[in-house]
């Protein structure tokens, strides 16, 4: 197992905010999503497995109209690398993304992720134990996106 996988799963338990930008490239729109994220042991049989679950509102600019979201994945340590498991939806326990570590220890990139016609590409950035964020990019025939998370721990001023 690959100690840098451990680092990132150990410090990323607890609870985070979480702030989106969602820029759609083809309309020259942004929307943005806000709320919080949480990352807690599975099981105790699973200690290279973390729960994930975010909740928020996703605010559509164009329309000005607030929308509930909840999203769950199962990230796992697997070799020298995390796996990213879909836990909701029809897609529960498909394979997400795959992240292997890049030029160092504080970034990873996803494996792509093909979902019907587009084409889902990741990168995860740590910056510090309080901080890390995500850039994906979604592509397809109709779709442009480039998304950013940024996340903050909660209750950070106590570790």
């Amino acid at each position: 197992m690959d100690k840098r996988a451990r680092n990132i799963f150990e410090n990323l338990k607890g609870d985070w905010t979480l702030n989106r930008i969602i820029k759609d490239l083809n309309l020259n729109e942004i929307n943005t999503a806000s709320g919080v994220a949480s990352f807690s042991q599975s099981s105790l049989d699973e200690i290279d497995s973390l729960y994930y679950v975010e909740n928020g509102k996703l605010l559509l600019k164009k329309i000005n109209k607030l929308i509930n979201f909840t999203r769950e994945y199962i990230y796992k340590i697997v070799d020298n690398q995390i796996d990213i498991i879909l836990n909701d939806g029809v897609t529960k326990g498909n394979l997400f993304q795959t992240l292997i570590f890049e030029n160092n220890e504080h970034e990873l990139k996803g494996s792509e992720h093909i979902c019907k016609l587009d084409r889902h590409n990741g990168k995860y950035y740590f910056i510090d134990k309080f901080n890390f964020y995500i850039e994906y990019t979604v592509n397809g025939p109709k779709t442009n996106l480039l998304i950013r998370t940024n996340y903050s721990k909660i209750n950070n001023a106590c570790l």
